[in-house]
């Protein structure tokens, strides 16, 4: 039998026999170390290298998803809230066109042409830079609100640029039967203008974080209940208009003049210019009608009378506005001591209502002393 202890990893060979005592002889035999244990290391199959790969892209996307849905989200808002101050703006102005059209147009028969011209102008212009603040993007949370609004504001642009245009060809003498249609028309659109504003009102019901959706004005171009029933009466505008006098073209211009230096004394009831290094005259153009005068000719004569010579001279003022006045001198004229001379000035338009008032004349005489 072989016995093997590894105490001391030295083992003992044993022979023994199965009876008696015998002769026993001791061997020793070296036991080499034994090897070091080794381990394969641990290496994860193919399959779970797989999921954690797969976990690590799902969770970067989570993470990115989160990231891009909190910059979309502060984008909205912050789209959300710029448009209702543009909008806010925007309505603001238009307010402002409604009040004044309703006044314009209760104005009629009352203010002058120019006034009435300007202050339609005015209106156009408000509608069409409230508009203009329209032009935006926004948000798909404020795409329905966006869209009244819009509405609303194009068709207020349009009605009320139409009713500028067919007042001032009525006042122009236009047929009175095309304006009442078109006039009609016009304030049909303003009123669809109005109702598509009501459903932009409508549709602030709900709060809107960071805005005062609360503060929007009321805005109706065509007043449902305004002081004179008859004030977007369309026919009653039209008899307005026509029937009044301030509101038809008038073209008119006039003169009057003033000698440089000014007259002193007289000789014999004529007027003495004192003597003096230059002399002039300044023609003063006063534009009575209700249309721009655009160039205007401005002619001055002086005819000594002794000599019977006529100097002539012209000028020519590009334009001057209704009800305004404008002047042009005539410097360094020759006139001789001592002489008798008329002066003449005349104005012309390409057509004038009233021609009387276009000529101013004036005798003088120019003193012989200093």
């Amino acid at each position: 039998m072989v016995a093997f202890r590894t105490i001391g990893r030295v083992a003992e060979l044993v022979d023994a026999q199965d009876s008696g005592s015998c002769e026993v002889t001791l061997v020793r035999v070296q036991v080499p170390p034994r090897p070091p244990m080794t381990y394969r290391a641990y290496r994860p199959d193919r399959r779970f290298r797989r999921r954690r790969w797969l976990l690590i892209i799902v969770t970067l996307v989570a993470v990115v998803a989160s990231i891009a849905f909190l910059v979309t989200r502060q984008t909205e808002q912050r789209g959300t809230v710029e448009f209702f101050a543009v909008a806010h703006e925007a309505t603001e102005m238009h307010a402002t066109a409604a009040v004044e059209l309703e006044s314009a147009i209760a104005a009629i028969g009352v203010t002058q042409r120019q006034d009435l011209i300007a202050r339609f102008q005015r209106i156009s212009r408000l509608a069409a830079d409230a508009h203009a603040l329209l032009d935006v993007e926004v948000p798909l949370a404020v795409a329905a609100s966006y869209g009244s609004l819009s509405t609303a504001s194009v068709s207020w642009l349009s009605g009320v640029a139409e009713v500028e245009r067919v007042v001032l060809a009525l006042m122009n003498g236009g047929a009175a039967d095309v304006a009442t249609s078109d006039l009609s028309a016009a304030f049909d659109e303003l009123r669809a203008g109005d109702s598509a504003y009501e459903l932009f009102l409508g549709s602030l019901t709900e709060p809107v974080e960071d805005v005062d959706t609360s503060s929007f004005p009321p805005i109706s171009f065509v007043n449902s209940s305004p002081s004179d029933p008859l004030l977007f009466d369309a026919l009653n505008i039209v008899i307005r208009v026509s029937v009044s006098y301030e509101l038809a073209p008038h073209h008119n211009v006039g003169v009057t003049g003033q000698l440089e230096p000014l007259p002193v004394s007289d000789r014999g009831g004529t007027p003495l210019v004192p003597f003096f290094e230059t002399f002039g005259v300044i023609a003063v153009i006063t534009n009575t009608g209700n249309e721009v005068a655009v160039d205007v000719a401005v002619v001055l004569e002086i005819l000594n009378v002794d000599t019977n010579e006529v100097q002539t001279l012209n000028q020519v003022v590009a334009e001057i506005a209704g009800g305004s006045a404008s002047s042009v001198s005539f410097a360094d004229l020759s006139v001789v001591p001592g002489d008798l001379y008329q002066v003449k000035l005349v104005v012309t338009i390409a057509e004038d209502n009233d021609p009387e008032d276009n000529t101013w004349t004036m005798a003088f005489i120019r003193n012989e002393d200093a």
